[in-house]
Order: C-alpha cells, then sequence, then structure tokens
C-alpha cells in the first residue's frame, strides 16, 4: 500500500468517527430538549418506534385528547403530530406569568424512510398507533435498451 493510499485510508476513518461522533451528540441533544415548549403552550407526549420486517409503528401517549383533534402529517422521514387537550394543563410560572399548555406537539425524524401514503392511524383510550409501510429496499435490475 502506497503511502497516499495509507494517508486516504486514515482520512476515511477519522471522517467515519467524527460522523458518528456528531451524530451521537445530535441524538443527546434530542434527549435533552425539554418536553415542553411556552411559546406554542404545547407538550411533547411520550413516543415509542418500533419495527417490524415490513412496517415501523410509532406509538403515541395522548391522555386527554379527543379522536377529532389530532392531526398527523408525515412524508418519507419525518412524522409531525398535534393535538389539542380537552382542557389546559397549568404548566409553571414562566418569566413571572402563569402558562397553560393546551395541546401536545411533537415533530420526529422517523430512523428509516416509509411510504406515508399508505400509512395507518388508530387511537383508542388515549394511545395513538401510526404503522408504516418500510419502503422496499430491494435492488431492482435494471436492463439498458
Amino acid at each position: 500500500m502506497s503511502f497516499e493510499e495509507r494517508i486516504d485510508e486514515l482520512f476515511e476513518r477519522l471522517r467515519r468517527e467524527v460522523r458518528r461522533f456528531v451524530e451521537d451528540i445530535e441524538r443527546y441533544m434530542e434527549l435533552e430538549q425539554p418536553m415542553w415548549c411556552y411559546e406554542t403552550k404545547s407538550l411533547e407526549p411520550l413516543f415509542t418506534i418500533t419495527e417490524t420486517e415490513d412496517e415501523l409503528i410509532v406509538t403515541f401517549d395522548l391522555p386527554m385528547v379527543d379522536k377529532d383533534s389530532i392531526e398527523i402529517h408525515a412524508t418519507e422521514d419525518s412524522l409531525e403530530l398535534e393535538a389539542k387537550l380537552r382542557r389546559a394543563i397549568p404548566g409553571p410560572r414562566y418569566l413571572g406569568r402563569e402558562v397553560c399548555f393546551e395541546k401536545f406537539r411533537k415533530v420526529i425524524k422517523l430512523p428509516i424512510k416509509v411510504d406515508p401514503h399508505n400509512a395507518k392511524a388508530r387511537y383508542k383510550d388515549g394511545i395513538l398507533e401510526i404503522r408504516f409501510p418500510k419502503i422496499s429496499r430491494q435492488r431492482h435490475r435494471i436492463n439498458i435498451l
């Protein structure tokens, strides 16, 4: 292996390590964000993401919410949820005044690409479950004409 090839390999390893480090910091920063926003008077709901062979399943805990007040928007790699609470929830004082939270709101970057057009959602007893079909990652042979 030539000197240039060794240097190239070393820099490529360094790039991978830096990329992995930045991704770890980004994940940590997401976890450290508060679960409320005073400006929008919103709370972040608890949620889980699970994956099966064919689907990505996102489940939200939405107590005190009516089905008709839930709005869901999705793309191949993100999910946005907003749900109005039946009644406002008083929060801690902020800048000398009381704030009442009026809704749940959450934006999630999905870990894999999904098909938002064929997603299905179900809401029962305060639990919202959204099932996204995965986008196929099968390789397809392309014939040259």
